[in-house]
């Protein structure tokens, strides 16, 4: 189904067409296909874009391999992201900080209190 030009749907849009709203959220989902599209395409794993590795002849059938490509693909993310939080738990155990040593609070100190009074004054420096 199409829309005519006079129904207004270029203007029925959430965000308006080229706006700083419109190219952020556009910029960041491009950002994200485009990852998605290089990491299916990668030589060492699915290479999706290299039909030789689909001898199969067919839409259908070729549409069953990208799906199962692509699911590899899926479940390869999946599990590289389990093995960093993994890691990153690990380190969390392995890397403590360093307790905090214990001092009086700033409010116990008090300039010329009885503490000070009570000590002797040192001698003068002795000139020549």
């Amino acid at each position: 189904m199409t829309i005519p030009p006079e129904a207004g749907a270029k203007f029925a849009q959430e965000l308006p067409y080229g706006s700083e709203e419109w190219h952020a959220k556009y910029n960041t989902l491009r950002n994200n296909n485009e990852g998605m599209h290089g990491f299916v395409k990668d030589g060492a794993h699915e290479a999706l874009d290299d039909p030789s590795r689909r001898r199969v002849h067919g839409v259908a059938a070729q549409s069953i391999f990208v799906a199962f490509l692509l699911m590899a693909a899926n479940v390869r993310k999946i599990e590289a992201f389990g093995q960093e939080k993994v890691v990153s738990i690990e380190v969390a155990k392995v890397r403590r900080r360093a307790k905090r040593r214990v001092t009086k609070p700033l409010g116990s100190w008090h300039p010329g209190g009885p503490e000070t009074e009570a000590l002797p004054c040192p001698d003068p420096p002795l000139t020549a």
